[in-house]
């Protein structure tokens, strides 16, 4: 046996041919990377084979879009669309990141019509627009549009992240335009936020000397600061990089989340004052003080059947804000579903999100079937 593993193992020549071969993929990665802008645009994205689930821009609104993707042929379409709401922070195609890695493209393959609202890039113009704007305006015009497009008075609504946070917002806004909600990953409760907690903490942080200074927050600001949400991750992908490097689906993956988490945009300075005063530093939200288009928002108002899912590593939205959804939503019917995952791999990383995606679909089936929307 001996002899046997001493004729299979590589020799010091070919371990280091290897390490040469993983140094020049690993260089001319770092080349491309930093020569690539901060930015990309949709042709881009698909010169690199990401955001490819066929679709076309439906209408814009101010610096925004309404993405609308296809049904694939073939496959009976289910009779209620469902509108996707992301956050501020970072770009929508996270959740249409590669072919078989999209979790837009498994709704549609299951029927669902899906629509994307992309929020666009702010400017210098969208500093004092705050979410009164934005959700009560741009979203609530995208909800509109497509309940006349389909002749329904209800959709469906999904949020990832934050932008879970603010579909909860529309939800108890405008109860009755809702069939179902799905939250992924989405903080209602923010009383212990984890690390962002102490960073937003009111005695030390002012999120109005922030935006007042800058208008918008810009992304480099924003980039900047994810690294050090979990310093050790950060520190070790180079080495995961390098080690896996010759690995092409491997770095097919890599490649892809590398662009998108380096694809920062700058966040609406009067949005920010009021996410992080209202939400990090008051929970005004749980509490049922939050305003939005002159009411308090009471998310016992939702009435709409309600996922809720979460992810049991996730150091963004830890379980102390995802894990007291259904305490705080006492109007509706929620479902709990949690996964051992992180905040990003329980959207992109196998074979985590195939049960996401699967568990999904299955619970938006049940919702439609039992003649929950209207």
């Amino acid at each position: 046996m001996a002899d046997a593993r001493e004729e299979t193992a590589p020799s010091d020549q070919e371990r280091l041919n290897t390490d040469f071969s993983k140094a020049q993929k690993f260089f001319t990665y770092l080349q491309e990377a930093s020569a690539r802008g901060p930015r990309a645009d949709d042709a881009q994205l698909a010169s690199i084979g990401m955001a490819m689930t066929p679709s076309r821009v439906w209408y814009h609104e101010g610096s925004g879009r309404v993405i609308e993707y296809d049904v694939p042929e073939g496959v009976t379409p289910h009779s209620t669309p469902i509108l996707m709401v992301y956050s501020f922070i970072n770009r929508w195609y996270i959740l249409d990141l590669m072919p078989d890695h999209s979790f837009i493209e498994a709704l549609g393959k299951r029927g669902y019509k899906v629509y994307m609202l992309d929020w666009g890039i702010p400017g210098p113009e969208h500093a004092d627009l705050g979410l009164d704007y934005y959700l009560d305006t741009v979203a609530r015009r995208a909800v509109d549009r497509i309940r006349r497009r389909h002749s329904l008075d209800r959709i469906f609504l999904f949020g990832y992240c934050l932008g879970g946070t603010l579909t909860a917002m529309m939800a108890a806004l405008r109860p009755e335009h809702y069939a179902g909600l799905v939250l992924l990953t989405t903080p209602l409760s923010f009383e212990d936020a984890g690390i962002l907690s102490l960073w937003t903490n009111k005695d030390f942080f002012s999120p109005d000397k922030l935006s007042n200074v800058f208008g918008k927050v810009p992304e480099k600001l924003l980039h900047a600061s994810f690294p050090f949400m979990k310093p050790r991750d950060h520190l070790a992908k180079p080495r995961n990089l390098f080690e896996n490097i010759l690995d092409d689906a491997f770095l097919k993956n890599f490649r892809s989340i590398d662009r998108w988490a380096t694809d920062n945009i700058p966040f609406p300075g009067k949005v920010f004052k009021e996410i992080i005063h209202g939400c990090y530093q008051h929970d005004q939200l749980a509490k049922g003080e939050f305003r939005l288009a002159g009411k308090k928002l009471n998310l016992g108002d939702i009435t709409c059947p309600t996922l809720n899912a979460y992810a049991t590593n996730d150091h963004v939205c830890p379980l102390s804000t995802t894990k007291k959804s259904p305490q705080l939503l006492t109007g509706c019917k929620v479902t709990d579903r949690e996964y051992d995952a992180s905040h990003l791999t329980v959207t992109v990383a196998h074979p985590i999100r195939e049960t996401v995606w699967k568990e999904t679909a299955e619970w938006l089936d049940q919702v439609e079937s039992n003649g929950e929307k209207r």
